[in-house]
This record gives structure tokens, C-alpha cells and sequence, in this order.
């Protein structure tokens, strides 16, 4: 065995000296402007959203809750202020003055720039033509330039989105237009607590099950929650949006994405809705006696937050997901998301903001006990739910 040892030594030497690789030291690069514009006749106001690529020279942060107030800070971004941003069409020439964030100080920065034209206030819409051609022209105090041109498909935007009942065990859901002149692609989009599903297609008809797997969801979760009230939207868009989607940077084959911006990178484009439905998502009873609308008790000295909320066991199994809706205390007209877990007899419920199941704005933590749900949010006094109808 000792005879072994030697060669065992110099054998180890070898694999290590042949997994060690040259270091370099790569510089950091200078950051680029990025515009992102997308001009949608259906909107109560257009934006343009200025800011700089991440280096890695300059730290973020990436744990602030979504701000659709200030986008590009809230989501862990760079944004240029002071910017001379302008889109010129058929009907003269827009000016963006950029959008203040309330609370913040005079020199705070969003990057979010919110057109008008030169006669009227700040937030006022904008005339908007279909086939229409229009150039944007963005300006940083440092003397970058970034420009480009898109044009709008010839379609009337569709404003409001009924809302219907859909049971996603019973339900499909069938959308339909026309034909649109100057449209690239069609976006589908479901709005939905994981992520939304997207969809790009040359058809004129669509059809979702209700069933259906968000594939662009961490672990493939359904596209439709029950207790969620989800929007879809069907939106022609031109090529500058369609070929910005549909690619991506791959660092490994060194393909990037199709930018048709001149002096920066990123995307001005159209998008004109067609078609949506808002769907009130429902599903058949799984467990009775845990599902159903629990009305809140409240004892002395607690910190009450809802006061009901409506369950759904909307994956069963060992640990099953639940999902639903709450009514915040102060708004008895208001549903809001909420998921959530039940393991080893322990539930545990997220109320989410923005309908996004990354953005929880109280968390609480509990056990069924016949008709009631006893508990609490964090570290607060004991909250119990009573089962409605029971």
C-alpha cells in the first residue's frame, strides 16, 4: 500500500494543475443607454423609460417592492434623468417631461418620461394615429443620442375588457379578430400571480383551455388561479416589438437580440390591443370543508389585516397549494390574491400586491380546526377565521 502512496500523490498533483485555468481580470465596461418605449393607443398615457445597463460599477438594489410609479428604480435599474425625450408624427411633435415620485427629494431620478404635447399639461393624452409613423429622439445630459422609428398598425384600439365567470376545470376560453394591416405578430398575454404567459402568433383565433401550464413560470404553474381575476389581451405589434421579444442574449452562442435603435440599445415599438377578457377564475369543490369564504373574529389587541377571504385548494397533495382571494379590512368592495400552502397540517397564507405571488404584503400562519382557521400574521396576536355557512 505504501508503494501506492507516492504515485497516488503525484497523480493528485497532476488533476489539480490541470483544473486550474488562467485568471484575467476583464475591465468593466462603460454602460450604455437603454430606451424602452411602446406606443399603445389604448393607454391612458405614453411613456419612455431612460436608463443605463448594468456594470456592475454602480450597486442596486433588487429587493424593493414593484413601483409602477418608478419603474426603473424599483426594479433594480439605472435611470437618466434630466433627458431631452421627444417623439415626432402625423400631428407635430410630443415632448416627455419626466415623471416626479412622490416622497422623493427634488434631485431624485425615475427615468420615466411621460409624453405631452408642448400646449398641454403634464399627463394629458396624446393623439395617436393608426399607420401612422412616428420618430423618437432621446437626448442624455451627457450628449448621447438615441433615436428611432416605428409605425402603428392600422387598427382602432380596443378599450375595456369585460369580466366573465371561468371555471378552469369546465372552461375554455375563444378569442378572435380580424386581419390586421401593419401588424407583424399578435401578442397573447394572461396576466396571472407567477409570471405573465406570452405568446406570439400569425393566427387570428385563439383557444386556451383552462388547464393550461405557464411555461414561463419556476415551476410550471397553472396560467389561470382560482380566486384571481385575470386579464388577457391579444395586441397587434409591429416588427421593432416582435423581434425585440423574440429574441434574448445567449452567451453562449453569442446571438443577441434584434435592437433597431440607433446610439443605444432597446426598444421603440407599437403594440394596438384587439381583443381581452378579464376572467373572475373559479375551479370545482376539492375539499369542502376546507374551502369556502372564512369571516375574521376579532379579539382584543389584534392586529386584524382582512376581514374575510375566500380559499381554494388549487393543487391537491402533500404539501397542497391554496389559493384565493381576501378583502382588506378598510376596503369591503376590494379582492385582492393571495396564495399559499398547506403541509403537515400547517397553512400558511401570502397576501399579495399587485397580484404578483413575488410581492407579499402579509404573511399568515395557521391551523384548521374544524370551522375555524386559527392563527396569526407574524409575530401579532392570535387571529382566528370562522367558516362561513359551516
Amino acid at each position: 500500500m505504501r508503494r501506492f502512496l507516492p504515485m497516488l500523490t503525484m497523480l493528485a498533483t497532476f488533476v489539480v494543475a490541470a483544473c486550474q485555468f488562467d485568471e484575467k481580470v476583464v475591465a468593466v465596461q462603460a454602460p450604455q443607454v437603454v430606451v424602452h418605449a411602446v406606443l399603445d393607443p389604448g393607454a391612458p398615457f405614453q411613456q419612455v423609460l431612460v436608463e443605463r445597463t448594468l456594470t456592475g460599477a454602480v450597486s442596486v438594489s433588487d429587493e424593493q417592492r414593484f413601483d409602477p410609479v418608478d419603474p426603473i428604480n424599483s426594479g433594480g435599474g439605472i435611470p437618466i434623468g434630466d433627458c431631452q425625450v421627444s417623439v415626432s408624427g402625423p400631428d407635430g411633435v410630443f415632448i416627455g417631461e419626466e415623471a416626479l415620485a412622490p416622497g422623493k427629494p427634488f434631485n431624485y431620478h425615475t427615468g420615466r418620461y411621460v409624453l405631452h404635447l408642448p400646449t398641454e399639461p403634464f399627463g394629458s393624452p396624446v393623439p395617436l394615429r393608426t399607420s401612422g409613423r412616428y420618430t423618437l429622439r432621446v437626448v442624455t445630459p451627457e450628449g448621447s443620442v438615441v433615436t428611432g422609428t416605428t409605425v402603428l398598425p392600422y387598427v382602432f384600439a380596443v378599450t375595456g375588457t369585460p369580466t366573465i365567470p371561468f371555471n378552469r376545470d369546465r372552461d375554455s376560453l375563444s378569442l378572435s379578430w380580424g386581419s390586421l394591416a401593419g401588424a407583424r405578430s399578435y401578442l397573447l398575454r394572461v396576466e396571472s400571480p407567477f409570471g405573465p404567459f406570452l405568446l406570439f402568433t400569425d393566427s387570428t383565433h385563439v383557444t386556451l383551455k383552462g388547464d393550461l401550464r405557464n411555461y414561463f413560470a419556476s415551476s410550471l404553474e397553472h396560467v389561470f388561479i382560482p380566486g384571481f381575476r385575470q386579464r388577457v389581451s391579444v395586441a397587434a405589434v409591429d416588427s421593432n416589438y416582435f423581434d425585440y421579444y423574440r429574441t434574448r442574449n445567449d452567451p453562449f452562442t453569442g446571438a443577441g437580440i434584434i435592437n433597431r435603435l440607433q446610439g443605444g440599445i432597446g426598444l421603440f415599438g407599437a403594440a394596438v390591443s384587439v381583443a381581452g377578457r378579464t376572467l373572475d377564475v373559479a375551479q370545482d369543490s376539492r375539499e369542502p370543508t376546507l374551502e369556502g369564504v372564512w369571516d375574521v373574529t376579532e379579539p382584543d389587541n389584534a392586529v386584524v389585516l382582512v376581514q374575510a377571504l375566500r380559499l381554494y385548494v388549487e393543487t391537491p397533495g402533500e404539501p397542497a397549494a391554496l389559493s384565493g382571494w381576501f378583502m382588506p379590512l378598510n376596503s369591503p368592495d376590494a379582492r385582492v390574491g393571495m396564495v399559499g400552502t398547506r403541509s403537515n397540517g400547517r397553512i400558511v397564507l401570502r397576501m399579495l400586491a399587485n397580484q404578483s405571488a413575488s410581492d407579499t404584503v402579509a404573511v399568515w400562519s395557521g391551523v384548521q380546526r374544524g370551522d375555524s382557521l386559527i392563527g396569526a400574521f407574524g409575530g401579532a396576536a392570535q387571529i382566528v377565521f370562522v367558516k362561513r355557512g359551516f
